[in-house]
C-alpha cells in the first residue's frame, strides 16, 4: 500500500480552479478542505454503479454519491436510456411538454401529501417556493424553521457566521428557529406567535432520528394552532421509502420539498402539497425557464418507475444496516470511539471522543487511509448507499474501514497520530445550522 494517493492532476486542477472560481468549487460542501486535503481526491473523471474514477486514474467505491442525489447508482441503465431517448427529441421548448404531466402524475401517485406539483431546479428554490406559497395561502409572514433550507436570503439570515454576509438584516425576523425533538419548545413558540405563523418547516429526519411520536406531535400542534406543516425531503425523499419520510413515518405534511434522489443526479426540484394550498401558486411569481427541462423530467419518470417496483428501498436498508453495524463493530474491536447515527440508508458516521481536536485528526487520518484503499466517505456527513452497492462492495468497504481503524488505534497508542497524517489542515468554510 503506497504512503499516499497519487493526486497530481487533481491538485494541479484545483490550483487553477481557485484562480477562476470563487472558493474553487460550485458547491461549498465539495471543497477539498472539508475532506482530507492533500490525501483525498478532488476531481472525478467518470463513474458507474457505485464506483468513481478520479482524474489521476484511482478507482473508489463511493459513499459521497454527489452528496445524496444518486440513489440507483451512477449511469443507471434505465435512467440513462430515458435521458438519451429524450435528448434525441430536444431538451427544452417554448411550449409545454407531456413529460411535465407524466412526471407530476407519478409524483402524486407516490408521495402521500402530493395532490399538485411544481418543478424547479434545486433545493433552495423549492424551499423558497414552499415558503412563498405558505405565506400567500395564510396571509402570514413568520416561518418557524428547524434545520438547513439552502442558500436563499431568508434562510441564511438565521446564521451569524461569515456565510451570512450580504443578507439584509431585515429578513432575520421573518424566520424563527426551533429545536428538533422538543415538542414543548415548539408549542411554547406557537402559543406566543401562532397568529403570525404561516408555516412550520423541518427535516423529518437527518443525522438524528425523531423521538417516538415526535413527527405526529408536530402535526398535531400545527393542526391545533392552525398553521401549515412542511417537510424538507430533499435528502430523505425517495431514499427512505418511495414516498419519502412521510411514508416511512406515516405523518403527512401540507407541503413537501424534494430534489436529490428524485432524478438520480439530474437537476430537478419539486414542491408539492395539497390541492387547496398548492393552487395558490397558480397566481404567484414562481417561475423558472428550466422547470420544464425534459431530460430531468424523463429521469424522474424512469426513477419513479424503478422505485415503484419495490426492490430499491429494501436493498438500501439492508446494505445500509450492514455498514452501520460493521462500522460500530470495528470501532469497538479497536477501541476507537466511532459509530453511526441516523437511519441506515443515510447514516452519519462520527468520532465521539470528548476532545474535538482528536476527532478532527481522527477524521483526517481515517479519510486518508480509506481513500488510499479505494473507499470514499464524507467527513461528518451522511453515508449514502445506492441500489448499485452490492454485497461484495459492502464487504470490501467494511474490510477497509476495519483496517483503517486498526491503524488509527495503533497511531493513538504510539502517540504519533499527527506525524502519520499526509493531509493539509482542514478549513471549515460552511456549517449547516
Amino acid at each position: 500500500m503506497p504512503d499516499a494517493l497519487k493526486l497530481d492532476l487533481s491538485e494541479k486542477l484545483y490550483a487553477k480552479a481557485v484562480e477562476l472560481i470563487p472558493g474553487g468549487s460550485q458547491t461549498m460542501s465539495k471543497r477539498p478542505q472539508g475532506y482530507a486535503p492533500g490525501a483525498f481526491p478532488i476531481y472525478a473523471e467518470r463513474a458507474k454503479g457505485c464506483r468513481v474514477w478520479d482524474v489521476d486514474g484511482n478507482e473508489y467505491i463511493d459513499y459521497l454519491m454527489a452528496l445524496g442525489p444518486i440513489v440507483l447508482g451512477y449511469c443507471y441503465p434505465a435512467v440513462d436510456h430515458a435521458i438519451v431517448e429524450q435528448l434525441k427529441k430536444g431538451v427544452v421548448y417554448g411550449l409545454l411538454h407531456p413529460l411535465e404531466v407524466k412526471a407530476a402524475q407519478l409524483i402524486t401517485e407516490t408521495v402521500p401529501c402530493a395532490e399538485m406539483v411544481r418543478f424547479l431546479k434545486g433545493g433552495a428554490e423549492t424551499t423558497t417556493a414552499a415558503a412563498r406559497i405558505a405565506r400567500a395561502y395564510t396571509g402570514r409572514e413568520l416561518i418557524l424553521n428547524c434545520g438547513y433550507r439552502g442558500w436563499a436570503d431568508q434562510w441564511t439570515a438565521q446564521q451569524t457566521t461569515p456565510n451570512a454576509r450580504g443578507v439584509p438584516e431585515c429578513l432575520r425576523n421573518t424566520v424563527r428557529s426551533f429545536p428538533y425533538n422538543d415538542l414543548p419548545a415548539l408549542e411554547a413558540i406557537l402559543r406566543e406567535t401562532a397568529d403570525q405563523v404561516a408555516l412550520v418547516f423541518l427535516d423529518p429526519v437527518s443525522a438524528t432520528e425523531p423521538d417516538a411520536g415526535y413527527l405526529g406531535g408536530v402535526r398535531e400542534l400545527c393542526d391545533r394552532y392552525g398553521v401549515l406543516l412542511a417537510f424538507d425531503e430533499i435528502v430523505t425523499g425517495f431514499r427512505l421509502a418511495p414516498g419519502g419520510a412521510q411514508e416511512a413515518y406515516g405523518v403527512t405534511p401540507d407541503l413537501a420539498c424534494f430534489a436529490k434522489g428524485v432524478a438520480n443526479g439530474m437537476p430537478l426540484g419539486v414542491v408539492c402539497g395539497t390541492r387547496e394550498i398548492m393552487q395558490t401558486a397558480a397566481d404567484l411569481l414562481i417561475s423558472v425557464t428550466y422547470g420544464g427541462e425534459c431530460l430531468s423530467l424523463a429521469a424522474v419518470c424512469a426513477c419513479l418507475e424503478e422505485y415503484r417496483k419495490g426492490r430499491v428501498h429494501p436493498h438500501l436498508w439492508r446494505q445500509g444496516e450492514q455498514l452501520v453495524h460493521g462500522f460500530a463493530e470495528s470501532g469497538r474491536r479497536h477501541g476507537v470511539p466511532f459509530d453511526c447515527t441516523g437511519l441506515a440508508p443515510m447514516a452519519c458516521p462520527r468520532f465521539t471522543h470528548p476532545n474535538p481536536e482528536f476527532n478532527a485528526d481522527a477524521w483526517s487520518f481515517f479519510l486518508q487511509e480509506t481513500a488510499k484503499r479505494g473507499v470514499l466517505i464524507r467527513r461528518g456527513g451522511l453515508l449514502f448507499v445506492t441500489f448499485s452497492h452490492q454485497d461484495e462492495d459492502i464487504e470490501h468497504t467494511l474490510s477497509v474501514v476495519d483496517e483503517s481503524l486498526a491503524l488509527l488505534a495503533d497511531a493513538v497508542r504510539s502517540g504519533n497520530l499527527k506525524d502519520r497524517l499526509h493531509t493539509k489542515p482542514i478549513e471549515e468554510s460552511f456549517r449547516r445550522f
